[in-house]
């Protein structure tokens, strides 16, 4: 890809991502005392910009061992502490079910069995592939006899069935991985996603209810990117994005006990 110092850097596009991404988990965590659906609309920019990020990343990351293991274990402390967090401030009216580092270790999974493939190591390729079907099948096999380990072993262990964003999230992030040397494609791949997300019923809870579709509007932001780095914040997402969401949700737990 070639690069130029115009546009924004990626840790720019991050932080513009990051800020949509605060916009939208207000309206997750207060929508019910009335804040405005505009914010969830800016919202659905956020996923394509960090999958977009995650593609430019797992590419110049020296270790990709270290890259997927990083993003693993952050999926793991994120479903602990959001049990702790529950358990701790029970809120009826929000459900915290954000894992957004699960969806990004799959994409990233993918990628790297993409590389097995070009490497010609088909055997291995495939083997990663079908890696995050296991605790999917495992938990569809005690859904009936132990249904509350089923369900862990669905949300704790991340798999293609229940992941945020859907399947279709992680193939996405695939789809910018392969083809981020072709911007045109990447678009397409973006607005393909945001067409399928539609469910192809075009009435008017697309402006109010099923806001998904627009993801698309991300190109606009991801367009200026310049395929430059960027200063730093290696590890700010990855502390930054739970910290807010526990503190925006148990703002609303004390909202919700003290203040209505």
């Amino acid at each position: 890809m070639k690069t130029n110092y115009k546009g924004i850097t990626g840790t720019q596009l991050k932080l513009i991502g990051v800020f949509l991404m605060v916009l939208d988990h207000i309206h997750q965590m207060f929508y019910y005392a009335g804040a405005p659906m505009i914010l969830t609309m800016l919202g659905r920019l956020v996923l394509p910009i960090f999958l977009f990020m995650l593609a430019e990343g797992f590419h110049y990351t020296r270790n990709k061992h270290k890259y997927l293991a990083r993003l693993f274990i952050a999926h793991v402390i994120m479903m602990i502490m959001t049990q702790i967090i529950t358990k701790a401030f029970p809120l009826d009216t929000v459900v915290l079910m954000n894992g957004i580092f699960g969806t990004m270790f799959l994409g990233a999974l993918t990628m790297f069995a993409y590389d097995k493939f070009r490497e010609r190591r088909y055997l291995l390729g495939t083997g990663i592939l079908v890696l995050p079907l296991v605790p999917a099948a495992v938990g569809m096999l005690l859904s009936n006899s132990h249904p509350m380990l089923a369900a862990n072993i669905m949300i704790d262990i991340p798999n293609y069935l229940a992941v945020e964003g859907g399947f279709i999230s992680v193939f996405l992030a695939l789809g910018l991985y392969i083809f981020r040397e072709k911007r045109a494609i990447q678009y397409f791949l973006i607005a393909l996603v945001a067409l399928i997300s539609t469910n192809f019923q075009f009435n008017s809870t697309l402006l109010t209810e099923n806001v998904q579709w627009m993801m698309v509007f991300s190109i606009i932001p991801i367009s200026f990117y310049n395929g430059q780095k960027g200063k730093g914040l290696k590890y700010f997402f990855y502390i930054f994005y739970p910290a807010h969401i526990y503190i925006l949700y148990i703002l609303s737990y004390l909202y919700t006990n003290y203040f209505m």
